[in-house]
């Protein structure tokens, strides 16, 4: 049998240093077991402690190694290779109220929640990850705020955080909803970015950098209710000829949003489409780049895959002009999108198009916007019969073919005497002078 362990200590200045190692069963494939010396004043209940004191604690914290973690962690002196669950939670969050400094140190055990959204938002811009303004307002401005253990999910250590932590977050953002402080689809998205940055914490597969413990307290947590789809509305046919027909928008405003239309492209593919990626003998168009906004840089498309397809007919003289009009290459829509969208209610105003379904949101429905007119596109594409599920899925770049259902089910809205969908250009649309009419 071996020896009992019993821990050591030493006198260091004005004070003493109990010593304890870790069994190897709690750290296999450790060396290095001891753990950095407990601070031990030189006053114990008014005296100053004996030999006989000092043997009963380093024994005390040898047979209880949570009380010796307990104290480092309080201290912010935990060592990076203790495992996290040995360190008792409470413990870890007065260590973290305590210290500071370890509590923002990336990858150290008293990390709080928010040091470790800072560094995963950070992780994701890095590598070119999109929607960073809504990943920040979903962490920031809200589940972080979330009331918990008299401060709040931010302030608590990342290894601390427990699964009734989670499921405080998920009420948080039903409450949200119920009280229509926010929108179920905004809540339903602001919880999948808060379980998806506890999922990189746990999953000891990914990144290194972003794994900082072994279990995922996200795991089967119920988040808000799944979104009730909303309606989208789109323009028919006879509303989009009075939109590109008016002369008062620009007839490059007028031209984009015809593109938008017939090409059911995403703004920010818009942003970087060229006139080489439009074969027009064989009337064929390849989106292959888009534009990130934010980071003002080229990028690929949306799901990190291009596509190609067949281009609609009546949408080929306009760009043969428009073409024509680039010199045969670059960029083929010269002016802004994202300009032409912050303004397009201006734009349907000049239209003369008041539809209320155009233009008012609710719970359950979404306005026309720029970004919809891909949707008005893929309505169209839906409704005219010659486009299957999949065909349309892949035309508009979907990774899951309920996505593009969505649009099959929003065709059989549109109603009866609808017109011709995707019908002939407007001459004023096809003028090579490219003279813009007056107006923005």
């Amino acid at each position: 049998m071996g020896r009992a362990r019993k821990g050591t200590w030493k006198r260091s200045g004005d004070h003493f240093l109990v010593y304890v190692t870790l069994p190897q069963s709690a750290v296999p494939g450790v060396k290095e077991r001891r753990l950095p010396g407990i601070v031990v004043p030189k006053g114990i209940n008014g005296r100053p402690p004996t030999d006989a004191d000092l043997d009963k604690l380093a024994k005390l914290y040898t047979d209880r190694p949570d009380l010796a973690l307990a104290r480092l962690a309080e201290e912010g002196r935990l060592p990076d290779w203790v495992p996290i669950e040995l360190v008792p939670r409470d413990a870890l969050l007065r260590g973290a109220a305590a210290n500071p400094t370890a509590a923002s140190a990336a990858g150290s055990l008293l990390e709080t929640v928010e040091s470790y959204a800072d560094r995963w938002l950070a992780w994701r811009n890095k590598h070119g990850n999109g929607s960073l303004s809504s990943y920040t307002s979903g962490l920031k401005v809200h589940a972080l705020r979330v009331k918990v253990d008299g401060g709040t999910i931010g302030e608590k250590p990342l290894a601390a955080l427990t699964r009734d932590d989670v499921k405080r977050v998920a009420a948080y953002f039903r409450n949200e909803v119920a009280a229509d402080r926010l929108a179920e689809n905004t809540a339903s998205r602001y919880f999948s970015y808060f379980r998806t940055m506890l999922t990189a914490a746990s999953d000891e597969d990914g990144d290194p950098e972003l794994y900082v413990r072994p279990d995922n307290p996200a795991l089967g947590v119920k988040g808000p209710p799944t979104p009730k789809r909303q309606t989208r509305a789109c323009f028919y046919p006879e509303e989009f000829l009075r939109f590109v027909a008016c002369e008062a928008i620009s007839i490059r405003t007028r031209r984009l949003v015809t593109l938008a239309v017939y090409l059911m492209c995403r703004l920010s593919e818009f942003a970087r489409l060229r006139c080489e990626d439009i074969d027009l003998a064989h009337e064929r168009i390849t989106i292959s780049r888009s534009y990130d906004r934010k980071r003002k840089r080229e990028k690929a498309p949306k799901n990190g895959r291009g596509r190609s397809f067949t281009l609609e007919p009546n949408v080929i003289p306009l760009l043969r002009v428009m073409i024509d009009d680039a010199g045969g290459s670059g960029l083929i829509c010269p002016i802004n999108v994202y300009k032409v969208s912050d303004a397009f209610r201006m734009y349907l105003d000049r239209a003369g198009l008041t539809r209320p379904d155009l233009r008012q949101r609710t719970r359950m429905h979404i306005p026309l916007t720029m970004h919809g007119l891909r949707a008005t596109g893929a309505t169209w594409a839906a409704r005219s019969g010659r486009y299957g599920p999949i065909e349309l899925r892949r035309i508009l770049g979907h990774q899951k073919q309920e996505t593009t259902d969505v649009y099959f089910d929003e065709a059989q809205l549109m109603g009866r005497n609808v017109g011709e969908v995707f019908p002939p250009l407007p001459a004023s649309l096809l003028n090579r002078s490219g003279k813009r009419a007056s107006g923005g």
